[in-house]
């Protein structure tokens, strides 16, 4: 029985003490962060009327976004 459990001990401790590298993710490149940022930013811009209400006219738009009349 004792030969048993070595055998047994001897053939599974190694392979549990065996770990796989848990794989990550290569870190962003300047590119990357900077098209995550500017995607954060324009959600953020999507939203902003109900955010932010001070700053906007009774359609919605900034004063700098509306369009000049046709004269």
């Amino acid at each position: 029985m004792t030969k048993f459990i070595t055998v047994v001990l001897l053939t599974t401790l190694p392979v549990l003490a065996q770990t796989t590298p848990v794989p990550t993710a290569p870190p962003l490149t300047d590119r990357e962060r900077v098209q995550a940022e500017r995607a954060k930013a324009d959600e953020a811009e999507r939203g902003a009327p109900i955010t932010r209400p001070w700053d906007r006219d009774a359609d919605g738009k900034r004063p700098w976004e509306r369009k000049s009349p046709k004269l």
